[in-house]
Parts: structure tokens; sequence; C-alpha cells
């Protein structure tokens, strides 16, 4: 089964836009709400920007109405509420989502490569040339995975939490 030439790039598009779409789940609530902060977890690692524009990253102790508590490099800091301008809350980035993009990205350029180099001549090897194409799928698929899962495990995700008006 040959897919015709004329819809390889309309699939191509298909799965790219599928693939890189950013999804919104989530309704955003105000940011300038401070009881958000209540929400975050003990412990968590947060990145707090002062309004003199100095920045303290932490591990989060306790949230008051007045301020908030960090633990910053095994010392207690307290935080003031006037003081601060945002809130952001560190964590790592989702290696398997990372991986699944990669995965889908080299399939696909793996796929367009594959069925490229088996279009190319009709010298009656149909059989061997679909599968070196489905060989080439799977090698664009296997590197495209590796490298989303090595991309993945090094970014964090900043998620601002609070904003000062």
């Amino acid at each position: 089964m040959r897919i015709p030439a004329s819809q390889i790039p309309t699939i191509t598009i298909l799965l790219f836009s599928l693939l890189l779409s950013p999804v919104t789940l989530t309704a955003q609530t105000n940011l300038s709400d401070w009881s958000r902060l209540n929400a975050v977890a003990l412990g968590s690692k947060l990145s707090v920007k002062l309004k003199d524009g100095k920045t303290v990253e932490g591990t989060l102790r306790s949230v008051s109405d007045s301020g908030l508590s960090l633990t910053v490099k095994n010392a207690d800091r307290e935080l003031r509420r006037d003081d601060v301008r945002t809130v952001h809350e560190i964590s790592k980035k989702s290696v398997k989502k990372a991986t699944l993009i990669g995965l889908g990205v080299g399939a696909g350029a793996g796929a367009i490569l594959g069925i490229a180099g088996d279009a190319s001549n009709d010298d009656g090897f149909e059989t061997i040339d679909n599968a070196a194409a489905a060989a080439v799928t799977v090698l664009g698929a296997g590197v495209g995975a590796l490298s989303g899962f090595l991309i993945g495990r090094s970014g964090k995700k900043r998620v601002l939490i609070y904003e000062a008006r």
C-alpha cells in the first residue's frame, strides 16, 4: 500500500500541527491573588522576584497573609508581601512529553525520508524498498525519542503563581 505523493505534505502538516499545538486545559485565575500561594505545596522550589529587582530562589517553608518564608542555601529567609513583585514555581519539565514529541517528529521525518527514497526508483524491488522505508522510519523515531528525552531532562518549567499589581 503506497501513499500517493500528493498526500504526503498534507499528512505531514497535520501530524506536526497535532504534535506541536499547545492545548490549554486549565483556566487562568487572578494572578494578583496572594491566597494562590496557599495552594503551593510546602517544600516546592520557588523563584521570587522582589520589587527592588533582586531574585530569591529557595524552597517554600510557609505562607502567611503578610509574607512568605523560604529556605535559601540552608538558611531561613522571610519575605514581606509588600516587597514581592512575582512568584514562580520551578519544576522539572515532563520528560515523557518531550520524548513523545521527539518520537513523533523523528518517525515523521524518517517516514518522509524513507518514502522519498522509495519513490525515486521503480526497479522492481518494492518489498525491499518498503522494508528500507520502514527501517528509516524506526531509526528516525529512535533518534527523535532520544533527542526529546535529552532535551526534556535538561529543562525546567516556571509557572507564574503570583504577580503584584
